[in-house]
Formats: structure tokens, sequence, C-alpha cells
């Protein structure tokens, strides 16, 4: 049975603050509320966090709670220009998910946000620090209406992603989680590792921000991907695809196909060399057949129903991209 930790709000304030028991507690319109309470879920079985680092490796750390879900966080702006600075004028290093984590780990980010220090406090300062723009919880007030409009959220400067392609998270996207009442939101520190991701947030059992600020500061926790909805990946963040190796510039033009000819005999008499794998594949389909199948390239025969690539007295001709 999995260990819960319930962060409760309880309404009666004495007691509690003689007792030295740390409650957030903010004014309102009727004299005194509480911040909202967070739940965390952790999980029976302890795996260890995979972070990667700016060199792209991957850093393996067992120290970091393994949580199966969190929930508690709420948004709601407080910005009032006679209370003075609440964090709304903060900016932090976004020049990569190493330097973020490494500027806001163990602090207590409130961005103005009117519950203090909730994950959607440290998304917040992402966004003016990176984008020069807010964050929008959609209306909803919770961490996890940020993807009720993903497209606003996104805008020009990050790519949209949904939980079909959670096997493609990596260090530097913004996860949001459905989950109990609020959800939640935080920054992965690396990828998909067995159903779990390090997850760098606010609210998410860190240590208490204090009565008068509410919520706990930024920590790491190792999280499961059972209630992910999408996330949102900085387009500086995204990896260049690798350039991929040229196709051989051919020395042939015709060729007469025999019995027994292959690609790789064709490629090693005309280029010199052979190389097999996805470069043979595309050399492969800038060879064409005249005779037999005219204008359908080798590959596509070799992905024929006949499955032949290459027909016993054809004519093939290369034809350069």
């Amino acid at each position: 049975m999995k260990k819960k930790i319930l962060y409760i709000i309880v309404i009666v304030l004495s007691g509690l603050i003689g007792a030295g028991i740390d409650v957030a507690i903010r004014p309102t319109e009727n004299g005194i509320t509480v911040d909202a309470s967070y739940n965390i879920e952790f999980s029976d079985v302890q795996v260890p966090a995979e972070m990667t680092n700016d060199q792209g490796e991957i850093v393996q750390d067992e120290n970091i709670p393994t949580v199966e879900e969190v929930d508690g966080g709420l948004f709601k702006d407080d910005f009032d220009a006679d209370a003075g600075d609440k964090g709304w004028s903060e900016t932090y290093d976004v020049s990569s998910p190493d330097a973020f984590k490494n500027d806001t780990l163990g602090k207590c980010i409130i961005a103005n946000n009117y519950y203090g220090a909730q994950c959607v406090s440290l998304a917040r300062v992402f966004w003016w620090s990176y984008a020069d723009r807010d964050v929008s919880t959609c209306g909803t007030g919770m961490a996890k209406g940020m993807m009720n409009c993903a497209d606003e959220n996104a805008g020009d400067d990050f790519e949209i992603y949904w939980r079909d392609s959670i096997d493609k998270i990596q260090a530097g996207d913004w996860l949001v989680f459905d989950g109990g009442m609020y959800g939640h939101v935080g920054m992965a520190l690396g990828g998909n590792n067995n159903g779990y991701v390090a997850l760098l947030g606010e609210n998410q059992g860190g240590h208490s921000c204090g009565a008068n600020v509410g919520g706990s500061a930024t920590n790491i926790i190792n999280i499961s991907l059972k209630n992910l909805i999408g996330f949102y990946r900085p387009k500086a963040y995204i990896k260049p695809e690798p350039t991929p190796e040229p196709i051989p510039i051919s020395g042939c033009v015709l060729w007469h196909v025999e019995r027994g000819d292959t690609m790789s005999k064709i490629m090693m008499e005309c280029e010199g060399v052979i190389k097999y794998g996805e470069i043979m594949n595309e050399y492969a389909k800038t060879w064409y057949s005249l005779i037999y199948r005219p204008n359908q390239s080798v590959y596509d025969g070799w992905n024929s129903p006949s499955g032949v690539g290459l027909y016993a007295g054809d004519d093939i001709e290369h034809r350069m991209k």
C-alpha cells in the first residue's frame, strides 16, 4: 500500500501557532484564510532518478524521492503595486535546463502568486525569463489547466507535445500533470525512465516557505508519468537533428542488371565504397527501372509485393535528387 503524506490545512489557527506549526496565512475580505493544502503520494519502490546534464550525460541519483502523484498547483494573480514587489520582476538563468535548476533550487519563488510558492509560480518565472510573457492556467487557477489553452501558452516560443509523446521527454520540457484536484507542473531534468522522470518544481515536498508566504521551495522529485497530460518544449532547447551522411555521388549513369547483381555490388563499382543500412536505402532510392518497372526505384522494388528490387535484364538509371 502506497505511503501517503497529506499536508493538511487546519482551519483552527489557535493552538497551531502556539504549537509552532508552520501555517501559511493570508488576509481576505472575510478576515483570515489559510493557503490550500497539497498532497504527495510516495511510491513503495525507490527508483533512481536520471538527469541529463548540459554535456548530454545521464547522471543517476538514488537519494531523490520517488513520487506517484502530486496534487497542489494553485494560481491566482496577486499583483498590487502598493504592496511592493512579490516576485513579479524576478528573472532567472534559462540558458539551459541545468542553469535554471541551479538558479532556482531551494528557493521560495512567489511570482506574485496569491498562494505563494506554488508549482505554477516556478513555471511563471520561467515563461517571464524565457519568453518575456506570462503563463496561463486558462482561467482554472489550477496547474493542470495549463494544457487547456496550449496554443496560447506555447506561442512562438514552445513546441507542444501530448501524452502520446511520453517517450520523447527531454531535459527542459515543462510537464503538466492531472491527478487530484489541482494537478501539477514542473520542468523535466531528464527523459522517461521506466515511467518516471526527474522533475524540478515547487510545492512538491521542498522545505516550507513559511507562514507569511505559503507553499514549499523548489526541489527535485522522481515522479510517475501516469498522470501526464502533455508538455511544452522551449524551442531554444530543441536538439538539432544529426546531419545525415551524404549519399555517394555516382560514377555511373546507367547499369544493365545481370542475374546476381546487388546494390552493394553496384555501389562498390560505381562509388568505390559500400555503406549498409540507411545509406544503402537512400542510395537505392536514386536508381530507377527503365524496362521492368518504369520509374520505380530499386528501393520501391524492395518494398513491393514481389519483394524484388533488381530484375535481371533490366536497365536502371541513376537520377540524383
